[in-house]
């Protein structure tokens, strides 16, 4: 396994059981799994910058603060044998789960040097039943950041606290934000935020890390992690067909009618250990192949539009 991939720290609160890995770490857990490049990317300056080294002394300052606040970051990964069909991914069904069908987009601008990619191209079709295990089976994460100092109630009826079918034809509005600013000023507020939300990147390093050591001594891909929203899977409403696969209950996470996690600080996506996968981009969408999406997806084109606004070719 790449060693560049954190260990799992041992962790007190930890289950693992045959639908998957479940776990909790603390800041202190995750500190130095911390993506500090991304973290100062956030604020717009790179970590060679003058003011990064004070900037990091003020966020570990700040990351002790929201570990004495109980803050706490929750990862749940499984495995689901898999295979494709075109450029979607089934994954049959199991004693506990129903079947599932993850459908892709193709890059459309073919290049003399490579091919177009899908992400169900690393996933084996199934009469390829020579494929290694890392061919015939996907993984799926999430991870949540929650911190009690941030959380108030959600108002009574709030549709984000309801079970969300994965209907795209919903189109009610998502409900109003229910995080009050961390603290008076916006520094503070963005302090809090950017760490938030490179403990829930920290923690998702870790789960993947961990789902890795099921295939072995197996040559396995140690990169390849991408989230709902990533350029290879840039449709967001596809975290309504993911979310049934993993406990968003027990993670803390919920769901707006525009696919958006609450808390803010939570990534979903999926794992491919193959060693031919690697990420891209899809690129613009073309109107024929969003008709064709949609009909994998078994729902309308305009109800899509809305998700991909940027994509449209």
């Amino acid at each position: 396994m790449d060693s560049r991939l954190p260990s799992p720290p041992t962790i007190s609160n930890a289950t693992t059981d045959s639908t998957g890995i479940y776990r909790e770490y603390t800041p202190g857990d995750l500190l130095n799994t911390i993506d500090w490049v991304y973290f100062f990317f956030a604020w717009g300056i790179s970590p060679e910058h003058p003011q990064a080294a004070a900037l990091r002394r003020e966020a570990e300052t700040m990351l002790r603060r929201l570990a004495d606040e109980g803050t706490l970051a929750r990862a749940a990964g499984s495995w689901r044998r898999a295979w494709s069909e075109g450029d979607d991914i089934v994954l049959p069904a199991t004693e506990t789960e129903s079947a599932t069908r993850l459908c892709f987009l193709r890059q459309q601008h073919a290049r003399p040097d490579a091919p177009c990619l899908c992400l169900a191209d690393f996933i084996a079709p199934p009469a390829a039943v020579a494929a290694p295990p890392t061919a015939r089976s996907v993984g799926l994460f999430a991870t949540a950041v929650a911190n009690p100092a941030d959380t108030v109630p959600h108002p009574s009826g709030c549709p984000c606290c309801n079970p969300l079918p994965p209907n795209l034809r919903q189109r009610t509005p998502p409900p109003a934000a229910h995080r009050p600013p961390a603290d008076d000023d916006a520094y503070s507020t963005m302090m809090r935020q950017t760490l938030l939300d490179r403990l829930a990147e920290a923690a998702a390093a870790h789960i993947h890390a961990e789902m890795l050591q099921t295939f072995g001594n197996e040559t396995v891909n140690t990169e390849v992690r991408p989230a709902v929203g990533y350029p290879s899977m840039p449709d967001q409403s596809l975290i309504f067909d993911i979310a049934p696969c993993l406990p968003f209950d027990r993670l803390g996470i919920t769901l707006t009618h525009n696919g958006m996690m609450i808390p803010h600080a939570a990534t979903c996506g999926l794992v491919f250990a193959h060693p031919a996968a690697r990420y891209f981009d899809v690129g613009h969408v073309g109107a024929d192949q969003l008709e064709d999406y949609a009909r994998r997806r078994g729902t309308d084109a305009a109800d899509l539009q809305r998700f991909m606004t940027r994509r449209l070719a």
